[in-house]
């Protein structure tokens, strides 16, 4: 399998929901045309990735999700005929929880739109600026579409 998914720490009971993102996952890389390569999510909860968003972004805080790209930084060289993977997504189940709560939204459709938000960071997307942030919204409605039609977009701040 491309997709690559567990949980740990207190989201660890939430086999279902590993099962359905990785599907999710293997649908997006499908998608996009890149089904050899490989898909990391991690499940965690709010001081897990509070610690990976202080250590990598900077932000002492607990965050929805977190993207951290392969195809960034220095140039690691694969055998040949090997695809390298594409990187590692990671969503708290906590915050993803509360934040459904806050917007009324089913906890697991808005963790598969978070999946689509981190693949779409992993693609080269950002939306720092106001193009970047029309062109990565336009694939997340695409890819949504594609992949998860039952899905309804959440509000973004982008």
């Amino acid at each position: 399998m491309a997709v690559d998914a567990y949980a740990e720490g207190a989201a660890e009971a939430e086999d279902a929901l590993v099962e359905q993102l990785a599907e999710l996952g293997d649908a997006l890389l499908a998608e996009v045309g890149m089904a050899e390569r490989e898909l990391s999510l991690v499940l965690t909860d709010d001081a897990t990735i509070r610690a990976l968003n202080a250590e990598w972004r900077g932000e002492d805080k607990a965050t929805d999700v977190l993207s951290f790209a392969m195809d960034e930084g220095e140039d690691i060289i694969y055998p040949e005929g090997e695809a390298p993977p594409l990187g590692d997504v990671v969503i708290s189940v906590e915050y993803t929880a509360a934040e459904a709560d806050k917007i009324g939204m089913p906890r697991d459709d808005l963790a598969a739109f978070l999946l689509i938000h981190g693949f779409c960071h992993l693609l080269g997307h950002d939306h720092g600026e106001p193009e970047e942030a029309a062109a990565m919204r336009a694939e997340e409605d695409r890819l949504l579409a594609a992949v998860a039609p039952h899905v309804t977009r959440p509000p973004t701040p982008y």
